[in-house]
């Protein structure tokens, strides 16, 4: 089993899926993190509000970043998609995320606990430089499964903001 750093991004207002990640994306290219579409990507979707599922779905070469965003923005739930950047030897995963399976409220980045045992501070250099393309609520870290304080995204909104008001995290913009 994979161990992920996993730090949160909500935004200060909902979001349309498409035309933000369009943006987003390319604004992460400006900082190398590239949208990852090689034959063995597969795109994972995240489950609706009513647990519905979807298949996930394999990538290919030959895709643009425009048609592998109209698949994550095909499905109510949104989902997963795999990005690469030079700093990192694994890859890293941007979770977007819907609360009301209509619109963006944020997102969480993933990075491989490997790449995050650095004596340095890559990722969270990477977050900073993340965060300044979004109007943010909060960003916040270390929320995976294995942190002391994690948060389930599964909760509704509301409870996920009340667990972050009750607690300090690693990386806080309520601290910047």
């Amino acid at each position: 089993m994979s161990i992920f750093y996993e730090t949160l991004i909500l935004l200060k207002e909902k979001k349309d899926p498409k035309s933000f990640i369009l943006n987003f994306n390319e604004n992460l290219k400006s900082i190398n993190v590239l949208l990852e579409k090689s034959d063995s990507e597969v795109m994972v979707f995240n489950d609706d509000r009513n647990e519905e599922e979807k298949e996930p779905i394999w990538l290919d070469t030959s895709m643009t970043d425009e048609e592998v965003v109209d698949l994550v923005c095909s499905w109510k739930g949104l989902g997963l998609l795999t990005y690469r950047h030079q700093d990192f030897q694994y890859d890293l995963g941007i979770n977007y995320l819907t609360w009301n399976d209509k619109y963006l409220s944020g997102f969480v980045v993933s990075y491989a606990h490997k790449d995050t045992l650095f004596e340095d501070d890559r990722h969270k250099k990477l977050i900073s430089k993340i965060s300044e393309f979004i109007d943010y609520e909060y960003v916040i870290g270390n929320i995976s499964i294995d942190s002391k304080i994690y948060i389930r995204m599964e909760d509704s909104l509301e409870k996920i903001k009340e667990h972050i008001l009750k607690n300090s995290f690693e990386i806080d913009s309520r601290t910047w």
